[in-house]
């Protein structure tokens, strides 16, 4: 065959393959924004932002921006946004005439004011209960969320003034015994657990020389004015919130509870333990759950005193279960059998949510750990430190007439952008992408698909000078 039949043979073919070619779809920032903007007006939100500095030429806006994407891309660290800030895209993105390094960033965020990020996470998780999103999942239709605290970060150098210290014994280099003063951040969060978008409605810091209770208390107190009393109706809490202030406002505000119970509560958990042991379990019964097995026995009683102090009555169930499962043992599968106690304190009404029930949602309470802030912690960099101890801050005229720094909130303002970030992602993956759900694509799937489409967008066209 001549070659040139054969070439034109072979672009014959080509041409006739590329008729069948199917185009694959991916995840791009324009279909993001779109979504964004229409359900929860996010370009509105993002005019609202502000911080101390005076007429800068980046605005607060476009560093909002910018942090929220690098968030919704996954990048744990300022240095590696600076490489994604040299797209022209994203700068026309996120409304920035120009490019801007990391320390642009510090500089802003370290004085950024706080009220509009926690205006625009009450407003998305707002919209979101309107949308219906928290209905899936109800628990004998009522709402659940759960609130528990978390350390976000440590350091025996590193300091602010917001720090809390504790004296933590080391070695030296020699093996010897020293006592060191360590500064560390701790937080408190509400979440919606049970639903799949479970967002936080709310953050607490703790402050220097108080409890995590007291930080607790202090969070209750706001939810009421952020989202009314109405916005959930169970809330579930660790055994270190077993405490007579805690279900006092609990009860003020007309939530349900549910509380896990130990031995901090001494009196009320012998008195139950005393009761369980002279019957028989009032169910027993069994689960199954992947590769687990669950053997159940419960039992459950109302009118014990909660302390002595504060003698109203409450209801405690105690499950005892057997976990069976199967793992490998040099080389042999073999059933491996593991038994647990739990005990938790509630006022919900037996006839509407019996035992089993009240056992389920004792368990629920995990998710806030498993779902909120472990995935934070390992796929969000959340215990990254950022801005902690900054001093390259803005600068503002003290009563006296003097230059001063402005108080450190980079912290803050960085922990609410991310929560907003994971609120928005975990919205847009489980309940409006469609290819997510055809493609069985993870949530990091999604945020590399993201990430990948600022680099295939095509540049901004400039006539030659």
């Amino acid at each position: 065959m001549p070659s040139d039949a054969r070439e034109g043979r072979n672009w014959w073919w080509s041409g006739y393959l590329a008729s069948f070619r199917v185009k694959v779809r991916t995840h791009s920032l324009d279909s993001f924004s779109t979504y964004l903007n229409k359900c929860f007006d996010l370009r509105f939100h993002a005019s609202q932002m502000a911080d101390a500095r005076q007429d800068p030429e980046i605005s607060p806006a476009s560093v909002f921006l910018a942090l929220l994407h690098a968030f919704v891309f996954r990048l744990p660290s300022f240095q590696q946004l600076d490489a994604d800030l040299a797209h022209s895209y994203l700068q026309k993105w996120i409304g920035a005439a120009r490019s801007f390094r990391d320390d642009t960033l510090r500089y802003s965020l370290s004085g950024f004011h706080l009220d509009p990020l926690e205006r625009m996470l009450v407003d998305i998780n707002r919209r979101l209960k309107r949308s219906k999103a928290f209905d899936a999942g109800r628990v004998q239709g009522h709402l659940v969320a759960a609130l528990d605290g978390i350390e976000v970060l440590s350091s025996f150098s590193r300091c602010c003034d917001s720090c809390l210290q504790r004296r933590v014994a080391t070695k030296d280099q020699a093996g010897r015994k020293i006592e060191q003063i360590q500064y560390y951040h701790r937080a408190v969060g509400c979440q919606m657990v049970h639903s799949q978008v479970k967002s936080f409605l709310a953050i607490e810091w703790l402050r220097p020389g108080e409890g995590e209770e007291t930080a607790a208390l202090r969070l209750l107190s706001r939810l009421p004015g952020l989202y009314g009393s109405r916005f959930f109706d169970i809330l579930l809490l660790d055994a270190l919130y077993a405490q007579t202030p805690v279900l006092q406002l609990i009860h003020q505000m007309g939530w349900h509870t549910v509380i896990s119970l130990k031995q901090n509560s001494r009196d009320l958990y012998q008195s139950a333990v005393r009761l369980f042991s002279r019957r028989q379990p009032d169910s027993v019964f069994t689960e199954q759950h992947d590769h687990k097995t669950y053997q159940i026995q419960l039992w459950e009683t109302e009118g014990l005193p909660f302390t002595i102090d504060n003698p109203e009555p409450v209801r405690v169930v105690r499950s005892e279960e057997v976990l069976q499962r199967n793992r490998y043992r040099s080389g042999q599968r073999e059933l491996h059998s593991t038994d647990h106690e739990w005990l938790w304190v509630t006022d919900l009404p037996t006839q509407a949510f019996p035992a089993p029930v009240v056992r389920r949602l004792g368990h629920d309470r995990w998710k806030n750990e498993n779902n909120g802030w472990m995935d934070l912690t390992q796929y969000w960099a959340f215990k990254h430190g950022y801005l902690h101890a900054c001093r390259h801050r803005p600068k503002r005229s003290s009563p006296s007439g003097q230059r001063e720094l402005v108080p450190n909130r980079g912290l803050e303002a960085v922990t609410f952008i991310l929560l907003i970030a994971f609120c928005l992602c975990s919205a847009f993956v489980l309940r409006h992408s469609k290819l997510a759900r055809r493609d069985h694509l993870t949530a990091i799937a999604v945020a590399a698909q993201l990430h990948a489409s600022i680099s295939k967008a095509p540049p901004s066209i400039r006539a030659p000078a």
